[in-house]
This record gives structure tokens, C-alpha cells and sequence, in this order.
């Protein structure tokens, strides 16, 4: 195991009268072993290949489900029944420690180990010698707060670099590792909340080289979680233009004394941060460069002393007062550590097969124009959507014509889309017979003999039932029997309408501190139900009072305990909220 070097490779060579020693069976398995280990690194990666999810259990355990991974080293982990563990009791747990104010997570890693097992007697020994006579291939938890030093998944093209960390906050930028010449690049600032409670204000600057952020050479990151849904991370996507230069670096750095960080409104001591992040700027399609760089140094990256590095499997997100402490969360899989088989990579394949037909297919359509909204240097980026669209067409009768301002209506029309908020155009058809003009919008600016018959159109949609009705008003009289209407359908994916909304209960605050003997209000909040009472509870016995108006008193004993509401109407609508209580603040 200590011997993680796979070259060179030698095997055995028999013949007749060749005595075999204990190195010689080593050697069989050694061989056998790196081959196999070094087609799982290079073909397959490392990482979790299936299972292996961490489900929180109760308050303080933990439950690793059965499942496969591959090492850093093509060693194969297997977990082959669900692992019952006590978080502080697992290896790690006790260097988290209360001095430790910047973080309240940890990270639970798994890695393979081995463990000599079937102790015999050594018959060509002493009496008294014992050896082990197979070899257990086993896998070791443990827990930190340390992030892995290298990432394998996306590490090729693209780098996270930490800008500030502290006063329970963290702020890194995700840049990619290479960008086209002349062309616009998104990059991505992350914002970590480790436990700060109070509201947290940052800005600060970014001088660019080769670099801009339209029309200038520096940019300006701000971030105000007041403005924003409280959550414990926040991701910003901006973007910038790369100089219309090739195989150069472009950078981005932090103006000295432009960084400002306030808590609560309270501006706080920090050390001043040091930031420089670079890319690459390139001519060639990024895919191609991405390539050629992997294969030009995968073997010596990968086999390059065969640096250690464990799975990270979950962040265990903890909530703490003294020696005691309570499972928040858990985040699975915080550094995307997979390894996708042929099944699954065939199944990803199909997906962006369809999606590209898709989108080709729309693109083909003559009356609709597919485009992307161009980036807003220095804003949040918004996500795209793909419209899907339908197109059809209906006849009004109108018999032996129409009064103006009469009105007439379609049946109901089945645009395809299915459930949800669309858009529809509507034309009037006229010309000759074969209908060689549509009209859409107002008649009268066109100066044609033909013109159609002077009418209104509208459209009623029902988004439940993925239905429309039109309607038209004759704005003059006509002999005209019959009016032709063109209608099209327009959906994004984002208005696909997805029934009636969850119901979810939330308590405000969720977390919060408080000395002894303190009260403090709380609030429940619902989502997709209209506001009902609610009964107040708290899980601990001696764990303090709450009335029926939600005002907390704290205990007279310090501990983390548990604040339940449940909604009157619906018993199975519930939401927790901690409350740490603490002989002082400090």
C-alpha cells in the first residue's frame, strides 16, 4: 500500500526448475494490480462511482449508504453495507474545537486502506512467530476542515482562488483557465457564509490587464446579503472581454486599500487581502486547447509523485455551543468527485443529442428568431431558456358577414405546449385564394387595394389546461364568410407551469444566539399556502419557554435546543429552528 509507484512494470517469466520465492508471488500481484489500477485512473478518473450518500440520521449521526469510488491511485473503495456513525465519534472530530470560530462545517473524506488479517503460524519459523495470511482491503472516514488541494473535476478549465477568508465569510473567484481572443468570458465570485449571523456588506476593485469590463480596465465586485434571501452560499456570475490578443495572459487584481467589509453595519478589523487571478487567451477553439493541454500533461499531473488526496463525500454543516453540538445540513458530494461510467455517459450523450436537436429544430423555423441576450458586464447574469413554440392556424365563420363591433370567438384550441404562461401572435390571412399575405398587427398602415377585413384579435390562454381561445372584432361591416387567423405559441422552459407550488413552512430566524435566560421573537413564514396559525413547541425538556405568539425565553442552562412549529391546518407542515444558548457571547 505504501508503495503507490506503478512503473516500471515487470512481470514474471517461468520455466522449468525456477524455485518461486515470497517476492515472486508479490511481484504477480503487483503487476496485476498497477495494470488494472492504472487503466482506472487514466480511463475512468477518480471519484464516487455510485452511492455512497451521507444521510443525517438523528441530531448527532450520521449514515454512509453502500456504494463504489476510485482513489486518487485507481484503488477501488467498496462500501458494501450502510455505515451507522456518531459524528463525534469518527476520526477528526475532536481537533474541531470551539477556538476554531471560522468555521462550522467539516468535510466527512474517505479513504482506501489496508488491514493484514487471518493471523497463522510461520512453519518455517519459530514456534512462536505468527503471520497474517491474507490482506483486507478496507476504507478509512475521517473528518476536516481542510478543502482538497487539487479538484480534479473541472480543474482543466477552470481555477478557484480564495480572495478573502475570515470574520466567518468566505469570497473566491472561479475564472476559467483559458478564454478566446476578443470575446466576452463569464467568471464567477462565490460567497461562503460560515457561521457569520449578522448581514454581511463587501465591496472592492479589480484592476484588469488585457482585460475589460467594457469600456474600462477595472471592475467593481460589491455584494449586500441584506438585498438577498439568507442562505449559506452565494454565486455571482459577471463577465469581462478578453483583449483581441493570442497566447498571452490575461490578469485580474486586487487594488490595494479598495477591499470594504462590513457585519450588521458595523465595519470590522480585517487584514488586508491579496488577490491576483490570471487566464489564458487563446486563438484556437477552446475545446481543442482544453485537449491538447490534458493530453500533453495528464500522465505527468496524475502519476506525478502520485500526490494523496481523499474523496470528499458530504460538508457536514454543524451548529455549536461549547462541547455540544447539533447536524444542521449535510451537501453532498461539495467538489462534484464522480466518476461516470459508459452507462451513464451514454445516457448524457442522448440528453444533449436532444437538446441539440432541439434547438436546431427551432432554429430552422423561418418566422421565429433564436438569440441570446448579449452580457451585461459587471451584472448577475441571467439564466437562458430555450422557447419551444407551436404554430397553427384557425377559420372564423362568419356566414353572411358582420356588423362592426361585432364579435366572434374560436373553439378551444390545444397549442401543444402543454400546461403553462404562453405568448401568441396572431395574423390575419388574405390575398388570393392560396393566402399570400398575413398581416400582423394594424391594417390600415399598409396601402393595399387587398387589404384584409378591418378587424381586432385577441387571445385568452388558459395556463392550467394549455389551451387558448381567440377572439376578433369586426371594426367596420363586411360580406366577407370567413376570416383565416395564423396563430404561434411561444413558451420558455421557465414558464412551464409546474401545478400548484409546494407547500413549505419556514421560521425566521432559523439560527440564533442568545445569553441566558434572553428571549427573542420568532416568525413563521409560509410558502404555496395561504397564512395560518401555527403551534409553537420546543423538543427539549427544559429547553426553555415559547408562548403561542412565538416569543422564546431562554433556559437557565446552556445547550443548543430545538425550536418546532407546526401548522394548525396541516400537522405534517413543519419547520425547526436552533436556538444556542450561552452563559455570554464571548
Amino acid at each position: 500500500m505504501k508503495n503507490l509507484k506503478y512503473f516500471p512494470f515487470e512481470r514474471n517469466r517461468y520455466f522449468y526448475g525456477k524455485l518461486l520465492t515470497v517476492d515472486d508471488f508479490q511481484a504477480e500481484q503487483k503487476y496485476m494490480n498497477d495494470k488494472r489500477r492504472l487503466i482506472n485512473r487514466f480511463l475512468h478518473g477518480s471519484g464516487v462511482v455510485c452511492g455512497l450518500n451521507v444521510v443525517r440520521v438523528d441530531d448527532h449521526s450520521i449514515s454512509l449508504e453502500p456504494g463504489v469510488a476510485l482513489d486518487f491511485s485507481g484503488r477501488e473503495i467498496v462500501v458494501d453495507m450502510p455505515v451507522l456513525k456518531r459524528l463525534s465519534l469518527i476520526e477528526g472530530f475532536d481537533s474541531y474545537t470551539a477556538e476554531d470560530e471560522e468555521s462550522n462545517y467539516l468535510y466527512l473524506c474517505i479513504e482506501y486502506t489496508e488491514q493484514d488479517k487471518n493471523p497463522v503460524f510461520n512453519v518455517a519459523g519459530s514456534t512462536a512467530d505468527t503471520e497474517y495470511s491474507k490482506v483486507g482491503e478496507e476504507y478509512r472516514l475521517y473528518l476536516t476542515d481542510r478543502e482538497p488541494e487539487s479538484n480534479n473535476t473541472g480543474s482543466c478549465y477552470e481555477e478557484q482562488k480564495t480572495v478573502y477568508w475570515g470574520n466567518g465569510i468566505r469570497i473566491s473567484h472561479i475564472l476559467p483557465k483559458y478564454v478566446r481572443s476578443g470575446q466576452d468570458f463569464p467568471f464567477r465570485v462565490i460567497v461562503e457564509n460560515m457561521g457569520q449571523m449578522m448581514p454581511v456588506k463587501f465591496s472592492y476593485d479589480l484592476e484588469l490587464n488585457k482585460l475589460s469590463s467594457g469600456i474600462d480596465d477595472r471592475i467593481t465586485i460589491s455584494f449586500d446579503e441584506e438585498q438577498l434571501e439568507k442562505a449559506r452560499r452565494y454565486e455571482l456570475t459577471l463577465f469581462l472581454n478578453a483583449a483581441k490578443i493570442k497566447n498571452r495572459q490575461g490578469q485580474m487584481k486586487l487594488i490595494p486599500g479598495s477591499f470594504q467589509l462590513s457585519e450588521g453595519g458595523y465595519q470590522r478589523n480585517y487584514e488586508e487581502p491579496q488577490y491576483t487571478g490570471t487566464v489564458s487567451i487563446v486563438e484556437e477553439e477552446l475545446e481543442q486547447v482544453i485537449k491538447d493541454q490534458f493530453q500533453r500533461e495528464s500522465l505527468e499531473e496524475i502519476m506525478k509523485d502520485i500526490y494523496h488526496q481523499s474523496i470528499y463525500l458530504a460538508k457536514i454543516n454543524i451548529i455549536r455551543a461549547a462541547s455540544t453540538y447539533v447536524i444542521d445540513s449535510i451537501e453532498q458530494m461539495p467538489f462534484q468527485q464522480y466518476v461516470y461510467n459508459g452507462m451513464m455517459s451514454t445516457v448524457m450523450d442522448r440528453v444533449w443529442e436532444e437538446r441539440l436537436g432541439r434547438i436546431e429544430r427551432l432554429l430552422q423555423q423561418k418566422d421565429v428568431e433564436v438569440k441570446a441576450e448579449g452580457p451585461c458586464t459587471g451584472q448577475e447574469s441571467e439564466e437562458e431558456y430555450m422557447p419551444f413554440v407551436a404554430t397553427g392556424s384557425v377559420t372564423l365563420n362568419l356566414k353572411l358577414g358582420g356588423a362592426a363591433r361585432q364579435t366572434f370567438f374560436s373553439d378551444e384550441i390545444v397549442h401543444g405546449l402543454g400546461p403553462g404562461n404562453v405568448r401568441i401572435v396572431l395574423g390575419e390571412e388574405y390575398g388570393s385564394a392560396d393566402g399570400s399575405h398575413i398581416l400582423y398587427g394594424a391594417g390600415n398602415i399598409f396601402d393595399d387595394p387587398s387589404n384584409p377585413t378591418r378587424i381586432e384579435m385577441a387571445a385568452r390562454v388558459d395556463v392550467a389546461k394549455g389551451t387558448f381561445v381567440i377572439g376578433m372584432k369586426l371594426l367596420e361591416s363586411t360580406v366577407a364568410r370567413e376570416v383565416r387567423i395564423h396563430w404561434m405559441a411561444i413558451m420558455d422552459e421557465k414558464e412551464a407551469y409546474q401545478g400548484e407550488e409546494e407547500q413549505s413552512l419556514f421560521i425566521k430566524p432559523d439560527t440564533i444566539y442568545l445569553k441566558l435566560r434572553e428571549n427573542c421573537n420568532f416568525e413563521a413564514e409560509f410558502i404555496g399556502a395561504f397564512d395560518c396559525q401555527v403551534r409553537w413547541k420546543i423538543k427539549e425538556t427544559g429547553g426553555g419557554t415559547i408562548d403561542e405568539n412565538g416569543r422564546y425565553v431562554a433556559p437557565n442552562v446552556p445547550g443548543i435546543y430545538e425550536v418546532i412549529a407546526e401548522s394548525v391546518e396541516n400537522s405534517e407542515l413543519t419547520a425547526s429552528a436552533f436556538v444556542i444558548v450561552r452563559e455570554s457571547y464571548t
